[in-house]
């Protein structure tokens, strides 16, 4: 379960209204692209209109030899246009929208203000450095102001919640913002883990523009 907290930055978001739903940078989706294929699969299931865009096949091509899903769309980013610029009609037609392409795509900025990114981490130190330039990156947009980290499979239980306290201190320190914790990817012989997952990843996005964000214990 994500963890809430105050939100600094809903005056900016509720004065630069938007179309659709929240758009969703997803920084690490290269190392994870099961988490974010089974997340967005998950939120289709829970009755959410969702887009992933994605540069990796890895993501694209298993969204396609899945079992469809109503609701549920991928993209692959060259349709999107160098940077991004098909991206705000795009999520105007979703209730949520994953961009889970490369660094330096994320880096360069996204033509659609977001408000909130996800990180998907590893808990060993080289992981967590990497997901921290992640998060700088993201953070140097400027609009982004809640960021979650979800830990890959084989982190559960006491290595992702340290991983995530390593990582929440130096983000906080550094970069002045409260780290989300969402946990590790579920297992999947668990029966609802990743709907139960989804649930809380929406709730989180969608309480941002109304005064909440989520912040670790």
């Amino acid at each position: 379960m994500l963890d809430r907290g105050n939100d600094q930055a809903a005056g900016l978001r509720r004065a630069m209204p938007r179309r659709g739903g929240p758009v969703l940078p997803v920084a690490g989706a290269g190392e994870h692209p099961d988490f974010v294929v089974r997340l967005a699969q998950a939120l289709a299931d829970n009755g959410t209109r969702v887009t992933v865009v994605s540069d990796f096949d890895a993501v694209i091509e298993q969204l396609a030899r899945a079992r469809p899903r109503n609701g549920l769309t991928a993209i692959h980013s060259m349709q999107t246009g160098d940077d991004l610029q098909r991206l705000p009609s795009i999520a105007a037609r979703a209730e949520l929208t994953l961009v889970a392409v490369d660094d330096g795509r994320l880096a360069r900025g996204l033509a659609l203000p977001s408000s909130e990114a996800v990180v998907l981490a590893g808990a060993d130190t080289e992981a967590l450095a990497t997901a921290y330039a992640r998060i700088k990156a993201l953070v140097g947009l400027g609009s982004i102001r809640g960021v979650c980290a979800l830990f890959g499979r084989g982190t559960g239980g006491a290595p992702a919640r340290l991983g995530h306290e390593r990582l929440a201190q130096t983000v906080h320190r550094f970069l002045g913002v409260d780290l989300a914790f969402g946990g590790a990817a579920p297992d999947t012989t668990m029966p609802g883990a990743y709907r139960r997952l989804a649930d809380d990843l929406t709730e989180w996005a969608r309480g941002q523009g109304e005064g909440a964000t989520w912040r670790p214990h």
